[in-house]
């Protein structure tokens, strides 16, 4: 797990700034929206931090925020910033460490690293076996890939389907989801599926970032979540969110 340590909050000039902001560090005023936006960059992140799920920030010795990583984009300078979202209370990781003394020993570097068993993750292909190092188990990537081919049909299909979604030279998908939440927006019809397509009731909320815009919100049905294979994907890899929906 990535640990930080903040210091006092200082005014930065945002024409400066890599993120546009105009102060960093922890004031106990801040709150975690402002925290995030605030400490998500700019850090030196080495290869270490291509593995970890989750961040913690620290100010006085006390964790004041834990986060969950969706990936790290670099800014210049070889630094880069965090892209993910702050946890609540309720999740196991806020829950062991937000609010109580720093997991690790102050130390002169404000990056360090910390093993927690909280942070232990399963191979990425989805058979449920933990994982140390990496997102697979020997072997399982492969599996993963040739499984993923196999929804879509033959290698060929797959080439073809990745060409007309892949954004070209943008080096990104079409979309990529974010967050996906129990339904509360406004939207009355599926957003996958149109009004045509007279939906049963919406079920789940769900933003998606594109080569045309870091936020787009969906309102889904149940139907959508179960046939979409980045939709099931991202939900094996957030168990906590996935839970939520399933209590709804």
């Amino acid at each position: 797990m990535i640990h930080i340590t903040l210091g006092p909050m200082r005014y930065v000039n945002p024409e400066q700034d890599q993120l546009g902001r105009d102060h960093v560090g922890w004031d106990s005023n801040m709150d975690d929206a402002a925290l995030f936006r605030a400490n998500r960059g700019c850090w030196v992140l080495g290869e270490r931090a291509d593995r970890e799920q989750y961040a913690l920030l620290s100010a006085q010795g006390i964790v004041r925020q834990a986060i969950e990583i969706d990936g790290l984009a670099s800014v210049a300078g070889g630094r880069r910033a965090i892209e993910g979202r702050y946890l609540e209370a309720g999740h196991p990781v806020y829950d062991a460490y937000v609010g109580k003394p720093q997991p690790v020993a102050a130390a002169r570097n404000p990056v360090t690293y910390f093993d927690s068993p909280h942070a232990a993750r399963t191979c990425g292909c989805g058979c449920g076996a933990p994982v140390t190092i990496g997102w697979f188990l020997t072997g399982h990537d492969q599996k993963a890939l040739h499984d993923r081919v196999a929804k879509v049909g033959t290698v060929h299909q797959f080439i073809e389907w990745f060409d007309r979604t892949y954004v070209e030279g943008e080096g990104t998908m079409a979309s990529r989801i974010v967050s996906i939440a129990p339904h509360a927006n406004a939207k009355k019809a599926c957003s996958a599926h149109g009004v045509g397509a007279d939906c049963a009731a919406l079920v789940a909320d769900v933003v998606l970032r594109d080569a045309g815009s870091e936020h787009v919100e969906w309102a889904v049905c149940a139907r959508w979540l179960k046939e979409n294979a980045d939709a099931e994907a991202w939900l094996r890899r957030h168990p906590v969110e996935a839970a939520r929906l399933g209590a709804v």
